[in-house]
């Protein structure tokens, strides 16, 4: 179907040189809607202001960095982003901050964090219609008050997960709400190794966020090791390899996309040990490569997980319960398989084309919708 292209714009809350899940996200959509003739502009402030103080503290820091916005944008200037493969036609914009003066002119401007979304809602109509693309509750910070409130400004809610529409419809914004599931790179994320003949590997996400659940895992892993000596444990991640980490376990920093699959594809196992999620991606893409999910109960895991069926789910914050489950699929080599083979079937239904299809809807309704009003 004809349609007039839109302008878009995705206002993420600062600029990174290593890989971030939700921003690998906003430029998976930015190359997908540009390839579809859209005009899309990527927003990266150096760092993202809080629009409404929220203490004495932070009105001082707020105010610090304001002020050192343009020097800092200076030395970002002509930056691309060097992890992701970005389009060339994805116009990326390094700005001071997200005042309105920086934002370009569009038909289309939306938020992509708590922080950004109280700036977004106060735009003009030159910058188009306001969405806030919603991928966790971001209360991590003790800031819950501050983030409930964002949920109830007036921008239409892309939700990614179940459980983060059940949230919107508990703020009373079902009306303004659209889930839309992120996709996944089944091109680059499949089998390349058959499920059956895999090592007794256990791969898993390191991260020095506690609520990602390493140290859970770590525990875990240990237990398993305890019973199981002949186990192998590969961890990667951004940083580099943690002191503590147990010699016998790898530590891969920074692994490349193609060595990731790789590595995906040569374990039987991945573990999941995070408290809470949006909707994870590295577990999923695992799941595409033939690995059977051994996965903490968190919220965002369990809109692909069925017990049994497509993954074994433990308890959160329980490493003994997680030892058990990678114990059991690990002496149980029939029921990995069988774990592993429906997963890898299940996961296929995410895929960025349908998730492209269904933002681009919307958007396109949007912009109709005002010029209906018009």
């Amino acid at each position: 179907m004809q349609h007039v292209p839109l302008r878009i714009n995705f206002v993420l809350p600062g600029f990174s040189n290593i890989p971030i899940g939700g921003y690998k996200v906003v430029y998976q959509y930015a190359n997908a809607l540009s390839n579809r003739g859209h005009a899309v502009k990527v927003v990266h402030p150096p760092w993202c202001n809080i629009k409404e103080s929220i203490s004495p503290a932070n009105f001082i820091r707020q105010q610090i960095k304001m002020a050192a916005g343009p020097l800092a944008a200076r030395r970002l200037a002509g930056e691309r982003v060097a992890w992701f493969p970005l389009d060339e036609k994805v116009e990326q914009v390094i700005v001071p901050d997200i005042r309105e003066r920086y934002i370009p002119d569009s038909d289309t401007t939306i938020a992509t964090a708590w922080t950004t979304a109280p700036w977004v809602a106060s735009y003009s109509k030159s910058k188009g219609r306001g969405y806030y693309l919603i991928q966790h509750y971001e209360a991590w910070d003790g800031l819950s008050n501050a983030v409930d409130k964002t949920w109830m400004l007036p921008l239409q809610k892309i939700v990614i997960a179940k459980w983060l529409l059940n949230k919107a419809i508990e703020f009373g914004e079902s009306e303004r709400t659209t889930y839309i599931p992120n996709g996944l790179d089944i091109d680059r994320f499949r089998l390349t190794r058959a499920i059956e003949d895999r090592p007794n590997r256990v791969l898993m996400l390191g991260h020095k966020a506690a609520w990602k659940g390493m140290n859970d895992g770590v525990k875990a892993l240990e237990i398993v090791r305890g019973i199981l000596s002949d186990v192998l444990a590969t961890i990667f991640g951004t940083d580099s390899r943690p002191d503590s980490l147990p010699k016998w376990i790898d530590y891969i920093q920074l692994p490349t996309p193609e060595s990731l699959t790789q590595l995906m594809n040569d374990s039987a196992i991945f573990l999941h040990p995070s408290w809470t999620e949006g909707l994870p991606a590295p577990p999923a893409e695992a799941m595409a490569c033939g690995c059977a999910l051994v996965a903490a109960a968190n919220d965002g895991v369990l809109d692909y997980v069925t017990e049994g069926v497509t993954g074994l789910v433990a308890p959160i914050k329980n490493p003994q319960a997680l030892a058990d489950c990678m114990i059991r699929l690990l002496e149980d080599t029939r029921l990995r398989s069988e774990i592993a083979k429906a997963g890898h079937e299940y996961i296929q239904r995410y895929s960025w084309d349908k998730a492209v299809d269904q933002l681009e809807n919307l958007l396109l309704q949007g912009r109709n919708s005002d010029t209906d009003a018009r």
